[in-house]
Order: C-alpha cells, then structure tokens, then sequence
C-alpha cells in the first residue's frame, strides 16, 4: 500500500511540529545534547549523500532520500525523488532502484537499476557511503589542526595530579612543568613515563618548574601492576596496586611477597586506577619478579599546549592521522566481534547486572574496558565531548565517523560490504558474457540473522550503558 503525497499545507504543518519538537527535545534534555543527536543525523545524512550522488552520476534511479524510518513526517517531491524526513531519527537511506533481483520493475527502467549497472558502477555506489564519511573525518581533522591546533608532544605541563600518589607526596600541582626525573631530562611526556616505569619503589629527585622558579623534590615513586604481576592474582588488573594484605598494609611489591603464599587463599585490598577500593579474596598463583611485576607510577596526566598547522602540513598530518584511526578502528571491531571479545562483552554485561556487589568489580577491567556502546552510550559519550569543548568534541566525531564508515564495509548484508562482496561474488562468477546474477532469496536467511545479530548486541550494550555507565569524565 503506498502512502498518499503530501500537499502543501500539510507540508507546513508537519514542518512546523517537526521544528517545534526539535526545540523541545532540545530544551527538555539540553542543548548540548541536542547537538549531538544532530550532529549524528547529520553525519547519517553525509554517508546517505554519498549513496544519492553517485547514483545520480552513474545514472541510477533514486526514488526516494529520507531522513529516519518509519512514519513519514515530512516530504517533498523534486523530480523522480521524495525527499523527506520520518519520525525515527535513526538514519537515513536512499532508496536506489533494483538493489536485488527481486524487485519487479517497468523493464523500461530496467537500464537505470543498480542491478543492471557494471561491476565498477555497483562498487563505487557501495562505497560511496563509507567514502563520504572518511572525507568526512579528514575535512574535520583539517580543520582541527589549521583552526585549533595539534598537541605538541615535546612540551608539556601537568594537567592532573591524581590523589595518594608520588606526585601528591611530591607537592606537585597542576600546571608545573616538571623537568627531570633522577637527574634525566624529560622535555616530552613519554620519555617521563619511560624514566617513571623503570623506578617503582626509588627514592628519586623531581626537578620542577613552576611559574618560572625552579624547585627540586625528593619522593619515593610509587608501583603498579603490570599485567605479570596482575595474572598472580585472580581478578586483578594492570594498575591495580595492594595495599593490603590479609590485613596487613603492604607499601611495595617486597611486602606483599612477604605475606603471600602461592597457591593459598588470602583477602586482599586493592587500590584501583579510577581511586575506588575494593577487597577481594583471591588464591595466589606463581609470583614473577619485582621488576616483571611492578612498573613505576608518579600520578599526574599531561597537558599538552596545541600548535596550529599551515594548510599543507595540516593536510599532510590529517591523511596519516586519518590511516592511524582506520587501523585502530578495524583493530577494535575484530577485538570485538571475536569470540572471546564477544565472550568478555556479554560475560562483563551479565556480572554489571548480577547485584553480587563486589563480584561486578572483580571481573571488570577498569583500565582497559574497550566495550561496545550502544547508541544511548555513543550519544551519553559525545553528550560529555561536547560539555569539554569543541576540541575534544570534533576529535569525538572524527573517530565516530571513522568507525561507523569502517563498521558499514563489514561484507555482510544488510551492511554496504555486503553489497560489495555480493557484487564481487558475482563478477567472479560471470565468464564467458554470461552475466551471473546472486538470488537474494537465499541469503534473505542470513541477512535476518545478521539484522538479529546486531540487534541483540544493541539491546545487551543499551542494558548495560543503563545498569553499568561507562566514566565519562
């Protein structure tokens, strides 16, 4: 049953209360907030246009560009197209005419379906979307770092000073510049930490500058776990650090060796990265050594001061930025969607929602949590981006963007990689001017089961940003 078009004054109507509950929306949950919904459909709309404008070129037919699903809200019509926008803001999409082979058309359209068009045609629509939003991501990052700049990773200032630590003891405080470390320079923030790990435990001199005075501190650096020392312990993490056990304080590694026994039970008292502390009773496995099992740590986080670039440099920096995020991005969803990503996911939800109290704390890696968000977690994310500031906003867009256009090339259908290994399957399958074409019957089965797939991973990441929020700063 096809839905009657609009005629002007309904247009107007629904424009208006399209308008007005957008400015509720924004007034009942926030500005800020409605920024983010914004910006995400926008970028939705982004990777849609690519879709549209390749079709138009390439000489498909689009019959329909719309912003959301379900009801329709609003449209119009501009030649063969209806534009418009429908009352579920989760997306967007073009319809192209003759996606499979089990659309009957006018065969007098046929020669404009994307059925009918050549390999490299479907191929270029297919990547449109994804390719918009790489474009996308590198228009942005161009941007960042001509209009606002790119951290200068050899001068830093102390930004955080995290409490009960070697930096707190040394009387450090935000905004000093601290200059060496056991007499060793430590102009850029990595070589600090490298000279930091290598002392757990030592009495160290601190050289600081501080609003152009220097000043020289004495402190013993503290320790943390390395992931050696942390498998000793079940339910353990790098970064933790013990301070007690079975009762007893412990102030370094040598103490805890002293009072533990491998392969007996004792209860212990961990001081964890986020400043929580938690007792747990765990049995001891083999003990590495010190040095394999502690890693030095002073307690403060940089700042670095933003250098803008000229345009050349910007687009130069932007590119390889943009590979590295492209990496990280296929990096993560292979993590997550292996099995034992998959397996720690849904095992991380099941303990966040257990009420066993300490129980969730045990098993949850608060240095390393790379869970899933759903999209109430995604837009909670950039809610709290926003609140920081425009930088940290964009930085959050880019790898959105990234992401999203990374996760859509995935070959599986209803997924645009799933297109395009159907359009290579067939290419490969097509010798001899014979044209092979795949029957979207058969894999209508698995492209449900991909659809049930992700919607179960979506509802198990929304109970979980529900019932365990993510720190968002």
């Amino acid at each position: 049953m096809t839905q009657q078009p609009l005629n002007s004054g309904d247009r107007r109507v629904r424009l208006l209360l399209l308008v007005g509950g957008t400015l509720a929306f924004g007034l009942s949950f926030g500005l800020s907030l409605l920024a983010v919904v914004l910006s995400f459909v926008g970028m939705l709309v982004v990777h849609e246009l690519g879709h549209f404008l390749v079709a138009r070129w390439t000489g498909m037919q689009v019959t329909e560009f719309f912003i959301g699903f379900g009801p329709r809200v609003w449209s119009v019509n501009r030649g063969e197209t209806e534009y418009g926008v429908k009352a579920i803001p989760l997306g967007a999409y073009v319809r192209v005419t003759g996606m499979t082979n089990l659309e009957e058309l006018d065969p007098a359209h046929e020669h404009r379906t994307y059925r009918h068009q050549s390999y490299p045609k479907r191929m270029a629509l297919a990547l449109a979307g994804s390719g918009m939003q790489f474009l996308l991501a590198a228009v942005l990052l161009v941007a960042i770092f001509v209009g606002m700049g790119r951290p200068d990773a050899d001068d830093w200032t102390v930004r955080l000073v995290v409490p009960g630590t070697a930096a707190e003891a040394a009387g450090i405080q935000v905004d000093d510049r601290i200059l060496a470390v056991a007499g060793r320079p430590v102009a850029d923030f990595e070589r600090f930490g490298e000279v930091v790990r290598k002392a757990p435990g030592r009495v160290v001199s601190v050289e600081i500058d501080r609003d152009g005075v220097r000043l020289v501190r004495s402190v013993v650096i503290g320790e943390r776990l390395t992931s050696s020392g942390a498998a000793a312990f079940p339910g353990l993490f790098p970064g933790d650090r013990i301070i007690a056990v079975d009762g007893v304080a412990t102030a370094a590694w040598s103490d805890v060796e002293e009072l533990v026994e491998v392969g007996a039970t004792h209860q212990l008292t961990v001081h964890r990265s986020d400043d929580a502390t938690i007792g747990l009773t765990t049995v001891v496995r083999r003990l590495p050594s010190e040095a394999a099992a502690v890693v030095g740590f002073f307690g403060v986080s940089p700042r670095h001061p933003l250098v803008r670039l000229g345009p050349v440099t910007a687009v130069t920096e932007a590119a390889t930025t943009l590979g590295e995020i492209l990496w990280m991005s296929v990096d993560g969803l292979v993590r997550i969607f292996s099995p034992g990503g998959l397996s720690d996911f849904v095992g991380g939800t099941l303990e966040a929602g257990g009420g066993q109290g300490d129980l969730a704390v045990t098993t949850a890696d608060p240095v390393e949590d790379n869970r899933l968000l759903s999209i109430y977690g995604i837009v909670r994310l950039g809610d709290a981006a926003f609140d920081s500031g425009a930088y940290n906003f964009l930085w959050f867009f880019v790898f959105v963007n990234v992401f999203v256009g990374v996760f859509n090339l995935v070959p599986l259908l209803p997924l645009d990689g799933g297109h395009i290994a159907i359009a290579t399957y067939e290419r490969l399958r097509s010798w001899g001017g014979r044209r092979h074409v795949a029957d979207a019957a058969k894999l209508a089965p698995v492209t449900w089961a991909v659809v049930a797939f992700l919607l179960a991973l979506f509802m198990i990441a929304l109970y979980r940003d529900i019932v365990d929020p993510p720190d968002f700063g």
